[in-house]
Parts: structure tokens; C-alpha cells; sequence
């Protein structure tokens, strides 16, 4: 097959990587998507360094089993915690969300004053503050792990008017008011179904999707690589999970923004290559 009309290959420990899907099912229609769901070791966020970079190495391994010309790592915490080192290991384009994102906030701020949210790994890697840094040294950067929300997105408890919700929310996000930020990076792909309810908190605060920035930068690596594909038809779209696929199937259409109607195929942690 063309190297072009090959398939993107888009991994997440489980729902939330399909928030950049839809990015890229926007932006780039004419693409193949191979999307893997790591559903069985959701959540990567409370792990190890070592447990979240072998867990990468594996989800990469498995999708290149389907000949993928390109790697999308649709996961904060993945990115954040082993990107660097899979883009030394792996002989092919591989885009992150940290990168996009911050450099999207650096470039939108007016004050300076940039939040960030995310899992525990996320936040403690400081991966956006050391990318931020070699942006701009000037941008002060205030972080903050959520560790609840994952749990409560995947539960489908993230609309606006959830008690639950909007009562975690604003005692995660009223350090980062009080610190009078103006943009803040949400830093996990679960984070834009919560997006106005996190408005709602910060009103006057613009919100950057990890999602969005990172589907901009692949549609820059593709062009780069001479990498887009020139497929005049819609592309195709294969759901791949390690548990649950009904459940995937059911709630990722609220990721999506719209019904999954392909079949989500199963496979066992065990078939996931561990070498």
C-alpha cells in the first residue's frame, strides 16, 4: 500500500483519546484511523513512570501490527511520561498533546499566567512546565492534579448541573483562579466533556483542549512527511479495545460527538505485545 493511504495509528489508556479522534475525523477526513483503547489498564494517570512507558511501548507495538504510517499518543499522561523516549525507539512520526497544547497557551495568554490540569502523572512529570519554559521562561505556570475527574468522566458524571461534578471541579480550580490565570491547558483528553462546567468556574479564563492543538501539529508532521493522504473518499475507522467494547461502544459516542456504529473489536492485554 502507499505509505500516504496507510492508516494513523491513535492510542489511549481508554475513552478520552476519543476527543482527539473527532479533532482529526474534522480535520482530516480523507485519513484511516486505527484507534486503540487501552480499556483494561485505564487509568495510566496513578501508575509509575516505568509501568506508563512500558505500557506505551506495548499500545505501539500493537498498532504498528497494522501497518500505521503515524502514531498519535492521545493520552496526557502517556505523552507526558514516555513520548521522548518512544520517539528514539519507534522509526516513524510520532505526535504527542503536551507540545501542541502548551505552545497553543503560550501563544494566546495575554498575562502570562498559564493553569494546567491533569492526572497525577501528568502534573507531576512537569512536562508542560519544562515545555513551557523553553517557549517563553517568562510564562509562570500553575498546576494542578484532578485525579477525581477521569473517574467521574468515564461514570458519564461530567454536564453541567451534576452537583457532583461542578463541586469538584471548583475546589480544584480555585487555587488556579486565585492565582489570576488566563488560559488553562486541559490536560487530559476526558477534560472537554467538561469543559462548560470548567467555564462556568473560570468564565473569564480562555480553555485550551489538548485535542485541538495536537490534531494541528499531526496535520504539520503529515504535511512534513509528505504523509497526507490523498484517499478522495471518507476514511475508515477501526475501534480496537482491551476490555469492554460494549461499554466502550456506548459511552465513547459521548467522546465522539456522535454514535459508534462501527464494531469495536476486543483483544486481551496477553495479545499486546510485551517486547
Amino acid at each position: 500500500m502507499e505509505q500516504k493511504r496507510k492508516p494513523l495509528g491513535v492510542f489511549d489508556s481508554g475513552l478520552g483519546g476519543l476527543t482527539v479522534v473527532k479533532e482529526i475525523l474534522e480535520h482530516l477526513p480523507h485519513e484511516d484511523i486505527v484507534f486503540f483503547g487501552d480499556t483494561a489498564r485505564v487509568p495510566y494517570g496513578s501508575r509509575s513512570k516505568e509501568t506508563i512507558t512500558e505500557y506505551v511501548k506495548e499500545d505501539i507495538d500493537f498498532l504498528l501490527r497494522y501497518d500505521v504510517k503515524a502514531i498519535v499518543i492521545a493520552c496526557n499522561t502517556a505523552d507526558s511520561m514516555a513520548r521522548a523516549e518512544m520517539e528514539a525507539r519507534f522509526d516513524l512520526p510520532i505526535v504527542g498533546v503536551v507540545e501542541p497544547a502548551a505552545e497553543l497557551a503560550a501563544s494566546v495568554t495575554k498575562n502570562g499566567k498559564i493553569g494546567v490540569i491533569g492526572t497525577k502523572a501528568t502534573i507531576r512529570s512537569k512536562a508542560y512546565e519544562q515545555t513551557m519554559a523553553a517557549v517563553d521562561p517568562a510564562i509562570r505556570v500553575y498546576s494542578k492534579a484532578c485525579p477525581l475527574l477521569v473517574p467521574l468522566v468515564e461514570e458519564g458524571r461530567f454536564r453541567k448541573g451534576d452537583v457532583v461534578v461542578e463541586s469538584v471541579l471548583a475546589d480544584y480550580l480555585t487555587p488556579l483562579k486565585a492565582k489570576e490565570i488566563d488560559t488553562l491547558i486541559l490536560g487530559c483528553t476526558h477534560y472537554p466533556l467538561l469543559r462548560e462546567t470548567i467555564a462556568s468556574i473560570l468564565p473569564d479564563t480562555r480553555l485550551i483542549p489538548s485535542g485541538t492543538a495536537s490534531t494541528q501539529a499531526l496535520i504539520g508532521t503529515l504535511e512534513r512527511f509528505g504523509l497526507l493522504s490523498d484517499n478522495p473518499s471518507h476514511g475508515a475507522i477501526r475501534y480496537i479495545v482491551s476490555d469492554a467494547p460494549d461499554r466502550f461502544a456506548e459511552n465513547g459516542s459521548k467522546f465522539l460527538g456522535r454514535e459508534i456504529h462501527e464494531n469495536v473489536e476486543l483483544v486481551s492485554v496477553t495479545e499486546v505485545p510485551n517486547g
